[in-house]
């Protein structure tokens, strides 16, 4: 008899802890968390725009239709182009991450917006020399003053790669000082 209610005991005082393991794990990680000792090394090479803004909300010239179509799911880089001679490295950029992201290149499309109808030229030349760039006016140039608003840079005179999610949700920004390759490594995260 003696001999049973021990193996009874060792399996109960087992599985206990086989149910109690997890639940203290959680617990532990979740007090580790809360105590400030969270993970390093999960930094962003962009730079998230100052407060939220969703592209669904900005209209063309008219006021009756959406600057962009987000129905395809697809992730938005894009320049706003002020200067054409500012806005070139950023262009050609784009199109190389995109190229460098080889089996999720479709999950990426390149837009270029702009308000300056002067640009409508160069920017054709442009389209020419990229024929998967999308360009797109914002002929009131709200979505300039917004980014503008929610950003450290110039965005007249600096024109850098941002990043629009699937939704219409404008996501980071890029200095232009920025290793091409932290780009991608976002971008990859990202996708």
């Amino acid at each position: 008899m003696y001999g049973s209610d021990l193996k009874k005991m060792k399996s109960k005082f087992f599985l206990a802890v086989l149910l109690l393991t997890p639940i203290l794990v959680v617990t532990f990680s979740t007090l580790y968390f809360l105590m400030g000792m969270s993970p390093e090394g999960t930094k962003n090479n962009g730079v998230f725009f100052k407060s939220y803004f969703d592209l669904n909300d900005f209209k063309n010239g008219e006021g009756k239709q959406d600057l962009l179509k987000f129905d395809d799911g697809k992730w938005i880089l894009s320049v706003y182009v002020t200067d054409i001679e500012a806005s070139k490295e950023s262009i050609y950029l784009a199109r190389q991450l995109n190229v460098a992201l080889n089996r999720d290149i479709n999950k990426l499309k390149r837009v270029m917006f702009y308000s300056n109808k002067l640009l409508q030229d160069d920017l054709e030349e442009i389209k020419s020399l990229y024929p998967r760039l999308e360009i797109v006016e914002d002929s009131n140039g709200v979505l300039l003053n917004v980014l503008q608003r929610n950003s450290m840079l110039d965005f007249n005179s600096e024109n850098p790669i941002f990043v629009i999610d699937p939704y219409g949700r404008a996501v980071m920004y890029f200095l232009p000082d920025t290793d091409p390759k932290l780009i991608l490594k976002d971008l990859k995260v990202l996708i």
